[in-house]
This record gives structure tokens, sequence and C-alpha cells, in this order.
């Protein structure tokens, strides 16, 4: 069974919440969601069956991807390579939807991986992805070197907003595949390629 087949082979741990049936303090959240993407996630719908953390968790998650000062090119950047980071397929599927909605250069969505090297990328995205990527892999052991570049580049405002950023987007990862969160229908073909890039 390949990646994708085992993803969407799953069963979500939780019912995935009738809109009509969401809280009043949700419902607000989902009226936020539909003017911003046009739909409610899945992921919204399968947190409705908690209400006061899943209000929460959903106002919290909602408030940083504005991407604060950094702006939403490259937050959604650093979103898209800590969900890949933590094979995420529902988040990466997400977080690609919405890049390429925005325009952004198919180049940096095809070549996350690669940041390092790949020239579709500034030194300024580079090193924010390579903070990203540590914080996501080991983040007690991030290395002076990043720190470093991290503390050239950034302000201290954009350095914490980079620091929630990857770390809320890594705590999506793990609700939605913790609770096991299928795709969208309308979603179902980027999430195969997703799964297919995971493999590689």
């Amino acid at each position: 069974m390949d990646k994708y087949e085992d993803f969407s082979a799953r069963e979500c741990l939780v019912p995935l919440v009738e809109i009509n049936d969401f809280s009043p303090a949700f419902a607000k959240l989902a009226e936020r969601s539909i003017q911003k993407y046009g739909r409610v996630s899945n992921s919204a719908r399968a947190m409705a069956n908690s209400d006061d953390l899943a209000v929460a968790a959903r106002s919290f998650l909602s408030d940083i991807w504005t991407g604060g000062s950094l702006g939403l090119e490259l937050a959604y950047l650093v979103r898209l390579i800590v969900s890949n980071l933590n094979s995420c397929v529902y988040c990466s599927t997400h977080q690609i939807k919405a890049l390429v909605k925005m325009g952004i250069d198919e180049e940096k969505i095809q070549n996350i991986h690669d940041f390092r090297a790949h020239p579709a990328f500034s030194a300024r995205e580079r090193l924010a992805l390579e903070y990203g990527a540590a914080l996501t892999q080991d983040s007690a052991n991030i290395s002076d070197k990043i720190a470093a570049g991290l503390v050239a580049e950034f302000s201290p405002e954009e350095r914490v907003e980079l620091t929630i950023i990857a770390a809320g987007m890594g705590m999506l990862n793990r609700i939605n595949d913790g609770l096991r969160v299928p795709i969208e229908d309308a979603s179902k073909d980027t999430a195969e390629a997703v799964a297919a890039s995971f493999e590689g």
C-alpha cells in the first residue's frame, strides 16, 4: 500500500460535525473560514467535537496564519516545510493549494525540500525555512549558525512570529494526523501528489 492509499484508508477517529451542528462560538469561526477560504475544512469539522479547547485552538491558529509582519508568502512557505517534514499529507495539501491560489512561484512549491540550493528561493527565505526545519526536527539543538543567521536577518518581532508559525503548524499537523482527518474530495488529486512526493 502506498502512502496515499494508507492515508486515505484511515478512518477518522471522530465524527466530522455538520456545520449546522456547530456550537455558536464554533459557528463564528466557521463564518470566518467561509469568508476567507470559501469552505469549512474537515479539520475544523473534526475539532468541532470539542467546544472550548477547539474554539481556543482554532482562534489561535486563525490569528497566527496572517503571517504578522512576515507576510503571507513567507508564512505559508514555512508552514509547507514544517508540514512536509512531519509528513502530514492533509496539511501539506492545504498549504500547496493556498500557495497556488496566491500565485506563488511553482518552482518554490515543487522544490521546497531543496530550498537550501534552489535558485527560486531568496536568501531570506532560505534562512526562514532553515529555521523552521530545525525547529521542527530538533528545537533543543538548533545550530549556532542558524541562530546567528536568524538574528542577522530578522527582527526580534519576526523571529518570534517565525517560531510561533512553525510551532503552530507542527501542532496542527499532529491534530490532523492524530485524529486521522480525511482530505476533502476537492483536494484529493493534490493530496495524492503530495503523498507520492513523500515516498521519493
